[in-house]
């Protein structure tokens, strides 16, 4: 068996030591010349990231063609223009990444651990501007969700935490909590996130009377009143058909978006799926919504009841933090993370508002830069710390040339960089490899050929 010999650098160093390689030997390994593999990056993360915004935008366009046909030309030309913005806006993700690092090593001569925090900012900031302003909130967002995790998990590599069981469930109760509270107060609840949560838990808890119903069903009407309602609840029919109305509904939304998703998955294998256990098992989402909903509006009737009057911030919050343990069903820390993060954006913009914080310009631009730094860093030195969906997702948003990185001479860094290939040797090109350790490590694996 042939053993690979280690490349003769520090054992561990800190990242604001360097490393003497190239960024052929480290980075671009598939092609020597730094501009060509910016273009062919910039080429293949184009191709992704067409694919990836003509079927995001078709979708949303394809309703507008119905409602407003005698605006179709100008339609189809938006829809060009948002397609060609956002493609070019995930496109500059990785290969303004890569051509940063290259940037970077030609200025200091050398390749810092930190060289990927800083390529990753640019790449981050460049990349925000290009896209539209009325979706950099929302990115800026998203990515912050990712970033936090991708720390929660380089933290529980390291030994400083460990993984709190059901710990998404109890974010979950808490950002439930905020914004359930927020929902029950008057004008609190900005319109963007107002509406969901009306749609998911009714509109009597935000406020609004809800009037009976004259159904034809003489006993459907015996059964909305058989059970009293107090005098504070803004629901027309009894607290217990209010109740059970309101997770029927969600629980039925849940299981056909369950299902809805589970054929899709079936659709793409290629070997047999029993298609009786795929009905059996989309019950997760529903017992997540239903029971969510359920539980939020009984314990606003029953804390009314208790108490005799409605108190809708705390009993809200109450309820909010209630519901919130639903989510056990469907356990996501993404899906946490992200409502937390929504919670803490609410009340910014609230602080900002009334003037107990400063408004700066294009905050959402630097957040989305500084949380890209810290993914793409993570992904060049430590990848097994990202979450395997978003990877992937790097991945093809780089062309598939982050995999091809050669991250055994990244491991002197102390991160295990080689965790997800630890076999892997690019075949590089021995006229441009120049580094001795590099060479060492090719000549043991066999790929050195002069």
């Amino acid at each position: 068996m042939t053993v690979l010999s280690k490349p003769q650098v520090p054992h561990r160093i800190s990242f604001f030591d360097s490393v003497p390689y190239t960024c052929y030997e480290v980075a671009h390994t598939w092609e020597p010349s730094c501009t060509y593999s910016f273009l062919h990056t910039v080429r293949d993360s184009f191709k992704f990231s067409l694919q990836v915004y003509l079927a995001f935008y078709l979708v949303t366009t394809l309703p507008k063609l119905r409602k407003k046909k005698n605006r179709n030309f100008k339609t189809i030309l938006k829809f060009i223009r948002e397609v060609l913005q956002s493609s070019m806006f995930l496109c500059a993700n990785g290969s303004v990444f890569l051509g940063s690092f290259c940037v970077l090593r030609t200025i200091f001569g050398k390749f810092y651990g930190w060289h990927g925090i800083l390529a990753g900012f640019f790449a981050g900031y460049i990349s925000i501007i290009l896209e539209r302003k009325s979706r950099r909130g929302a990115l800026a967002l998203y990515i912050t969700n990712l970033a936090t995790e991708t720390l929660f998990h380089m933290a529980v590599s390291r030994g400083l935490v460990t993984a709190v069981p059901n710990g998404e469930v109890m974010l979950l109760c808490l950002a439930s909590a905020g914004f359930m509270s927020l929902y029950r107060t008057p004008g609190a609840l900005s319109e963007s996130m107002r509406t969901p949560v009306a749609y998911l838990v009714g509109k009597c808890e935000g406020g609004t009377e809800e009037r009976p119903t004259q159904g034809l069903n003489p006993f459907l009407q015996w059964i909305k009143q058989l059970t009293p309602k107090h005098r504070t609840c803004k629901h027309a029919h009894s607290c217990i058909y209010y109740i059970a109305e309101g997770g029927c509904k969600q629980f039925a939304l849940g299981y056909l978006i369950e299902l809805f998703l589970n054929c899709l998955k079936m659709a793409r294998r290629k070997a047999p799926t029993n298609k009786l256990a795929m009905f059996i098992n989309s019950t997760s989402l529903a017992y997540f919504l239903g029971g969510y909903t359920a539980l939020f509006r009984a314990c606003n009737c029953i804390l009314r009841w208790i108490f005799n009057q409605d108190k809708p911030t705390l009993f809200g919050g109450a309820a909010g933090a209630v519901a919130g343990i639903s989510s056990w069903f469907y356990k996501s820390s993404s899906i946490s993370l992200f409502l937390l993060f929504k919670l803490a954006e609410e009340m910014m913009f609230k602080s900002i508002g009334a003037g107990y914080l400063p408004h700066i310009p294009d905050m959402d631009c630097y957040i989305y830069a500084m949380s890209l730094a810290l993914i793409l860093h993570v992904a060049c030195v430590e990848p097994h710390n990202i979450r395997s969906g978003y990877w992937n997702f790097l991945c093809n948003v780089s062309g598939r040339k982050f995999p091809g990185m050669f991250r055994k001479m990244l491991d002197c860094f102390g991160t295990n960089a080689s965790t997800l290939y630890p076999d892997f040797i690019p075949p590089l090109d021995p006229k441009f490899a120049t580094s001795p350790d590099v060479i060492k490590v090719m000549i043991a694996s066999g790929k050195w050929s002069v």
